[in-house]
């Protein structure tokens, strides 16, 4: 009897063409590791049967949620981050670099289906649909990027994807982790051009996107799960740490309810990738006092979208080298 190979797992992916329905994956996620659920709600029948008790427990809701971390690299996230935000750009050249951007959309119609594959079986998840995606990093260490999400339907003995499916998929990771290290970043108010004064000594940062899905939405009498729908209001949060200085800059920004604009680019070599959050406000800044230290500050802030431009609450641009054999000239989307 197989055992199950743990970190040694593939994780495949495609983009669905209609909501659910299988197709064989060909894309290998680079994953630090993965919980994809199988969960089942069970209800106590308390009808009377006779005699005063409790009946037998009845099947209820049926649930296949998602959480995926990886380490973010200069390419193979690409379709995942389009999915979360409901959009990507055409690709185009630059040079010797290939553009992709991302940025929300008010319709979140894709979905994509995923593939595990640990040396036993494969779990095939169909209808995968994005709720949550997390970007963030601290000093000396790789970004990690996590998305969250539910699924429509599991499927344990998949005909489309089977284990020659997944142990065929190229798994090399070929571009370079994007290390903190990799890092510029400027913020100011709108008003004013980006300044790099901040860059000096950020230590951490992080970047959350909730789409606000109801994930546990179907029809309770066949027990499928229909397609998620928009439940509320989607939110942006970027929290970053920065040292303390004697300007209370950020405490003014607050007060003031000033609204500020920043990137995040990381560079490395012919790579890059960078974030562009184009409307944010201050909604907290703390600096607790930890040690003989640097006193560092923590921020927290809103992003919102942007009504003097097109551009949405925040936008991922990712350029990397033209590949000529795959070409890599559609969008993930496409």
């Amino acid at each position: 009897m197989s055992l199950g190979k743990g970190f040694e797992g593939i994780l495949g992916v495609r983009k669905e063409a209609v909501y659910g329905t299988v197709l064989a994956v060909n894309e290998a996620i680079p994953f630090v590791s993965e919980d994809f659920g199988n969960e089942i709600e069970k209800h106590v029948d308390e009808v009377l049967r006779g005699k005063a008790g409790a009946g037998t427990s009845i099947a209820g809701n049926k649930m296949y949620p998602f959480t995926v971390p990886c380490k973010l690299t200069y390419e193979d996230l690409d379709l995942l981050i389009a999915i979360a935000m409901g959009a990507a750009g055409t690709p185009g050249a630059n040079g010797g670099l290939y553009d992709n951007t991302y940025s929300l959309a008010e319709n979140l119609a894709y979905s994509y289906v995923a593939a595990v594959y640990k040396g036993v079986s494969v779990w095939e998840f169909a209808g995968n649909k994005i709720d949550t995606l997390k970007i963030g990093g601290e000093a000396n260490k790789p970004l990690d990027i996590e998305f969250g999400g539910a699924a429509k339907a599991l499927d344990l003995s998949s005909a489309a994807n089977t284990s020659g499916v997944l142990t065929g998929l190229d798994t090399e990771d070929a571009a370079a982790k994007i290390m903190f290290s990799d890092l510029e970043f400027k913020i100011a108010a709108q008003a004013s051009a980006l300044s790099g004064e901040s860059e000096k000594g950020i230590g951490s940062f992080e970047l959350s996107l909730a789409n606000a899905l109801a994930l546990d939405q179907f029809d309770n009498r066949a027990q499928a799960i229909l397609e998620p729908q928009r439940n509320g209001q989607r939110e942006v949060k970027f929290t970053f740490s920065v040292p303390r200085y004697e300007a209370d800059t950020y405490l003014d920004w607050r007060d003031a309810d000033t609204a500020l604009h920043a990137y995040l680019k990381f560079a490395s070599g012919n790579y890059l990738f960078d974030i562009h959050i184009p409307k944010i406000k201050i909604d907290d800044a703390k600096a607790p006092v930890g040690g003989p230290g640097l006193i560092s500050q923590q921020i927290e802030c809103t992003c919102f979208r942007d009504p003097g431009s097109v551009s949405a609450t925040f936008t991922l641009t990712d350029e990397f080298e033209i590949d000529v054999t795959n070409g890599r000239s559609a969008s993930p989307l496409a």
